[in-house]
């Protein structure tokens, strides 16, 4: 019950850090669409995607640190803990200073880069400047952010991602205020935001690791090594995610102007706002999963990775299912100055593959739970090499235009989690496939009924012109579909559990 307790204080804080960081993202972005225009928004996440771009070199470090650490850790070794957590702290350190200089060059010269209009240009370079630095203060501090991991206390985690949002939201809107509008706000906030988040990761590092103390001469080559012979694989990954996911800005910049670019990054604003809730679920249930890993309990782990998968349907089945059906309300009243039909029908051909991701994002983590990332990366990067000459070959050669980007990303997608990652995730965890499509399965019918529940709801009640209804609307079908899902989903013990730990809860 006590893994069963903290797996749920993890949950509802995570929760709590993303309807905080959905809340500042959906009252402010609309403000700074119509006070900046999409075009010059636009530039924004492209910003973002280029700092993923040069967090492929130093990815092959930092993302193996949590799991080396707490696989240490969890088995009662924290002098050898403490070496993986020192060796990853001075690798970061010398990856951050190495891609110092490349992103001043890029900022300097960005104009000969992507398409940007001579009006705009000092803006943009000061928001690709402002996402550099904390790109190169988060990396160089990283090994300090394996602490919640390692403990199993994502809940302090979320609670700081809490505090920084607010605090981003008070500085934006006083920004805003205050002086004329500028894009690099946006990031200049994020980067104030960086500083705080590093500042209370040392201290929670000193407090939940006592054991574990910044020391540049424990590191050792060996560690190193042995985390970059893994996270090697998770290079290939991150070239390969950028290629299936955020180069689409990029690409369309290029290939279909900056005009169209803006609009379809608005359209990805929510099912961004989405993938980032994936992800940060996600991140609620893999530590659970290396410490049973670690501890070689394989019953639990089995039980806990079907678990996590069927809880990652049904939770995502609710903002997806509804904005499958009510996109276009959605866009009306939240961008009126935009065209509302075409944004919903662009962000249909990215919510479908988030349906499907949500149940598998969990399975994708067994690669590292357990250690085999080598064919993993290599089947995504071939995917995502084909996912970009498949895309600039439609827009080069086709009429679809901006629609090329969406529809080739949705086919990778399909490929990608229902084909390749079942099978070989039961495969590094010897167990028969049907034990992890079976979660799969049952994950993505939670989103079938929920958009049935809401094809049903607009039949009957057809005005949601207003917030009020708009609101009413997605509360009704929410319960609705809520109820039967939660059956569908929990057995008889899991739903008896669920509710207990619920109730406990308020209680408190």
């Amino acid at each position: 019950m006590k893994e069963q307790k903290r797996l749920l204080v993890n949950l509802i804080a995570t929760a709590i850090a993303f309807a905080v960081q959905f809340g500042v993202n959906f009252i402010l972005t609309p403000y700074i669409v119509n006070s900046l225009g999409s075009e010059a928004y636009s530039y924004v996440p492209i910003a973002t995607n280029f700092v993923g771009y040069a967090n492929i070199v130093s990815v092959a470090v930092y993302s193996m640190t949590s799991r080396f650490v707490s696989v240490e850790y969890n088995k009662g070794r924290p002098d050898r803990a403490e070496v993986f957590f020192n060796s990853a702290l001075v690798s970061n350190l010398v990856v951050s200073l190495a891609l110092l200089i490349p992103s001043i060059l890029v900022t300097l010269n960005i104009k000969h880069i992507i398409n940007v209009p001579d009006n705009l240009l000092p803006d943009v370079q000061l928001t690709f400047g402002f996402a550099f630095a904390n790109m190169l203060l988060t990396l160089a501090t990283s090994a300090f952010g394996s602490v919640y991991y390692v403990t199993n206390r994502l809940d302090i985690n979320a609670r700081r991602n809490i505090e920084g949002n607010v605090l981003r939201a008070v500085v934006l809107i006083a920004l805003f205020s205050l002086l004329p509008a500028k894009i690099y706000f946006l990031n200049a906030t994020v980067l104030l935001v960086g500083v705080y988040l590093v500042s209370a990761n040392f201290y929670y590092t000193h407090k939940l690791l006592p054991d574990i103390h910044p020391d540049l001469c424990k590191s050792t080559w060996n560690a190193i090594k042995e985390m970059l012979s893994s996270g090697i694989w998770n290079s290939f990954n991150q070239a390969s995610n950028i290629m299936l996911t955020t180069l689409d800005l990029f690409l369309a910049n290029l290939f279909a102007g900056s005009v169209a670019t803006g609009q379809y990054s608005v359209s990805k604003t929510v099912p961004n706002f989405i993938l980032s809730v994936i992800t940060m679920l996600v991140g609620v249930f893999v530590p659970q999963l290396t410490i049973y890993y670690a501890k070689q309990q394989k019953e639990k782990l089995a039980n806990a990775l079907s678990y996590s998968i069927r809880s990652m349907g049904f939770l995502c089945s609710f903002p997806i299912g509804f904005l499958l059906v009510f996109g276009k309300d959605f866009f009306h009243l939240w961008v009126p100055s935009q065209d509302a039909d075409m944004l919903h029908w662009l962000s249909v051909l990215t919510l479908i593959p988030l349906a499907i991701s949500c149940c598998t994002e969990v399975v994708y983590n067994i690669f590292t739970v357990t250690n085999k990332l080598r064919t993993p990366a290599v089947v995504l990067f071939i995917l995502g090499i084909v996912n970009t000459v498949a895309a600039i070959t439609l827009m080069k050669t086709t009429s679809m235009g901006i629609w090329a980007v969406p529809v080739v990303a949705l086919v990778i997608s399909i490929i990608r989690n229902l084909v390749f990652t079942p099978v070989y995730a039961s495969r590094c965890l010897h167990m028969p496939v049907s034990l992890v499509y079976a979660p799969i399965v049952r994950g993505m019918v939670c989103t079938v009924a929920m958009t049935l529940v809401c094809l049903c709801y607009r039949t009957i009640v057809h005005g949601t012109g207003t917030w009020f209804t708009f609101l009413a609307a997605a509360v009704i079908c929410s319960c609705i579909a809520g109820v039967a899902n939660i059956m569908v989903i929990f057995n008889k013990d899991e739903r008896r559990r669920f509710f207990s730990m619920i109730a406990s809860k308020l209680r408190l």
